[in-house]
């Protein structure tokens, strides 16, 4: 048996791992967004409608249902912008987005890896040693991001996006 056949496979398996888990980041990185800009739309329009005479036109015969209006608006425009602050949304996206970048680039360098070995460029002793050193690069950053790590949505939608690109490139 080949000294390097089971470490191939754990490349193999490492490069499919590397792959998911950057698309998982990549999903979260623009789910977060997504609610980051829907809750900033939403205080923008709030506060535009408080300071609007636009406003004005719905409340002309009863001024007291105004100032009733313009609290309302005032209360939901500050509770969304606390709800968007707790979340920290736009943080997040970004952190995923270095997560993702992180993991993008361990990708890439399983695939040159693998293409160096098939094509016999490098010794088995160069392909473990490499082999170690990006197993080794993909454990420190599952520690440096295991505070933003996906949710299984977003590692459901990287599979399924995977899959897609594979029938794709197949087709």
């Amino acid at each position: 048996m080949n000294k390097a056949e089971n470490i191939y496979q754990e490349l193999l398996d490492l490069e499919r791992d590397s792959r998911k888990v950057k698309t998982a980041h990549f999903n979260a990185a623009e789910r977060k967004k997504r609610k980051h800009t829907f809750f900033g739309l939403c205080i923008v329009i709030a506060n535009f409608l408080i300071f609007s005479p636009l406003i004005n036109l719905f409340f002309v015969d009863n001024p007291d249902n105004l100032i009733i209006a313009i609290k309302i608006l005032a209360i939901v425009g500050a509770a969304l912008a606390g709800v968007q602050t707790f979340f920290n949304w736009e943080k997040e996206s970004e952190l995923h987005l270095s997560a993702g970048a992180l993991y993008t680039n361990i990708y890439r360098k399983t695939g040159t890896l693998l293409a160096k070995f098939k094509d016999a460029l490098i010794t088995v002793d160069e392909f473990i040693e490499e082999f170690e050193f990006l197993q080794n690069k993909y454990l420190e950053a599952n520690n440096t991001y295991k505070s933003c790590i996906p949710s299984e949505h977003d590692f459901t939608k990287a599979k399924n996006r995977i899959s897609e690109r594979a029938k794709n490139k197949h087709s």
